[in-house]
């Protein structure tokens, strides 16, 4: 009996021996695994935190140049602001005036620009090729030959200027088949002969006289290099007291919005036009951006903005 006591307790040894080696070899191989476990999770936060401080590094790169170029933009505005119609040089030379102008960017490919040369007052609303940053060297290009065809050469009619002015584009930058350039008005006001002479490409100005809106002819061809090459016209109207002189380009009839998101045409800005002719200009101004904005709504503004309001 005793021998059997004695076999069966160290059966038991052995089997306690064994369990407990087992469960050590367990512990030691769940240290192992939770070791890997560990250090690929370390390997995985290091790579993440490696990608997300490269990405950080990269987005602050990124804001540095979008900073830098838009600073630069800025300046740009500044530098295409000094080159627009000033203020003093539009209130000195017309009785009663707005310009609703509204660059779809931070620059624009529309311009207004004015200059008084003898008795004369001369008077722009033109639309360059594309906008922002291309649309605003085009449009600073333009005023340039402009200016040049008038203070530089004496070339005083205002058909001629385009005229002048579409040979020096060509020159410049219609060698390789670009055509560049821009549509718009350019008049020329008399006050002392009651006299208006303009020269308008693509783009035809609104005479409300009396309560009645009428088209004044233009040539259908733009300033620059185009399929009609024909010389332009100068058109003369005489005005009297109360009449109101419309000059614009496209990117207000082109907006898209309204309830159905159309744009808004030609027709509609007529009617505005017409339908506040007889308040002061401010008023029109007013009237006239407040209608713009809501039609566009939340929609993007499609092109530049450029209108002009003349009352004699």
């Amino acid at each position: 009996m005793k021998l059997i006591y004695y076999q069966k307790k160290n059966k038991n040894n052995e089997l306690q021996v064994a369990r407990e080696k087992m469960i050590k070899w367990f512990f030691v191989i769940g240290l192992l695994l939770l070791g890997i476990i560990l250090i690929m999770v370390y390997k995985q936060l290091k790579t993440k935190k490696d990608a997300f401080n490269k990405i950080t590094e990269q987005k602050i790169i990124i804001e540095e140049k979008q900073k830098e170029m838009i600073d630069s933009i800025n300046y740009a505005k500044l530098i295409q602001n000094t080159l627009l119609a000033s203020k003093s040089t539009l209130e000195t030379n017309l009785k009663d005036y707005f310009i609703l102008f509204k660059p779809k960017d931070i620059v624009s490919g529309d311009f207004y620009w004015a200059t008084k040369k003898d008795d004369c007052f001369y008077l722009a609303c033109c639309d360059s090729t594309g906008h922002g940053v291309p649309g605003a060297f085009m449009s600073l290009l333009n005023i340039g030959f402009i200016t040049e065809a008038i203070k530089e050469k004496n070339i005083l009619e205002p058909g001629d200027i385009f005229n002048y002015v579409r040979l020096r584009l060509i020159e410049t930058i219609g060698n390789e088949g670009q055509k560049d350039g821009f549509d718009g008005i350019l008049i020329k006001i008399n006050a002392t002969t009651k006299q208006l002479s303009y020269v308008a490409a693509n783009n035809n100005p609104i005479l409300i006289s009396d309560g009645i809106l009428t088209h004044l002819p233009h040539d259908k061809m733009p300033v620059g290099k185009g399929e009609k090459e024909a010389l332009f016209t100068t058109h003369q109207i005489t005005y009297k007291q109360g009449d109101s002189i419309y000059l614009y380009t496209d990117g207000y009839p082109d907006q898209f919005g309204g309830p159905k998101g159309k744009k808004l045409k030609y027709k509609q800005l007529e009617s505005l036009l017409l339908e506040n002719s007889n308040l002061n200009t401010s008023s029109q101004k007013e009237k006239l951006n407040v209608h713009f904005e809501n039609w566009k709504g939340n929609l993007e503004q499609v092109d530049d903005v450029c209108i002009i309001g003349i009352s004699f």
